[in-house]
């Protein structure tokens, strides 16, 4: 009869005990699924330019006084918006006259004699450090009808998107950003990333071929299902292990 209690009790024992260690596992991976850092698979969506590879570079040109201001771009993941990013540096010392030194895009690399009636748009992420040595940032248009639209870099760190309309009566053959700096400076100047250029009837340009799909592809849903049900599997054998220990050495000092 007393072992018959001791078992019963033991059964009520083992399920308390499983429905809490149950129940742990549960959060844990909860927060595992909230807290870990998302892949890389942001859509480029229909970019004209996406900085994925060198490809990019080709529609990239520098302008100024580049050689002075040591002006680098730089192709990179880190911190990007999606894929890579395009990061701009520079490295002078003294100061810098008349220098708005950047780069543009040339409408001729469209196959377009003027970027007439387009709309201009870039996601910019001024660094910390290019804010503090200028209050702006600037996309700007060449020809007739001149247009500078500052841009300011007072929330370094994050991107936002920058955006230029194009008169449709101009012959502009060229849209460009810049960062104005003219002190003394030497470090990152900002990430650009996603350049998308619309035409006055909503069609946008299309990719000229720099996106890389490797670097928005995550793990495929199969692969995914099977890894998270092994997890749950060694997740579960664990708490059987650690139940059944428990079990065991109550018994044996009870």
């Amino acid at each position: 009869m007393r072992e018959k209690k001791n078992r019963e009790k033991d059964g009520s024992l083992m399920k308390k005990l499983l429905s809490v260690l149950l129940a742990a596992a549960a959060a844990f991976t909860m927060s595992t699924a909230v807290y870990a850092e998302p892949a890389k698979t942001d859509n480029p969506g229909e970019a004209t330019i996406t900085f994925d590879t060198d490809k990019s570079l080709e529609y990239i040109h520098t302008f100024g006084n580049a050689a002075d201001a040591g002006l680098t771009m730089e192709l990179t993941d880190k911190d990007a918006l999606s894929g890579k990013a395009l990061k701009l540096s520079e490295s002078f010392k003294g100061n810098l006259s008349n220098r708005y030194g950047g780069f543009y895009l040339d409408a001729a690399d469209f196959g377009l004699d003027s970027f007439a009636g387009y709309t201009f748009n870039i996601y910019i992420n001024a660094s910390s450090k290019a804010s503090k040595a200028t209050s702006q940032f600037e996309i700007f248009t060449d020809g007739a009808g001149w247009q500078s639209v500052n841009f300011l870099t007072n929330n370094a760190g994050s991107y936002r998107v920058a955006s230029i309309v194009i008169p449709t009566n101009s012959q502009n053959t060229k849209v460009g950003v810049s960062f104005p700096i003219i002190q003394e400076f030497d470090g990152e100047l900002g990430m650009f990333d996603d350049i998308t250029i619309v035409d006055n009837y909503g069609k946008t340009i299309a990719n000229v071929g720099d996106i890389d799909t490797s670097l928005y592809q995550g793990p495929s849903g199969f692969v995914t299902v099977i890894t998270t049900l092994l997890f749950i599997l060694v997740i579960l054998a664990v708490i059987a292990g650690v139940a059944y220990f428990i079990i065991k050495t109550m018994r044996k000092y009870r």
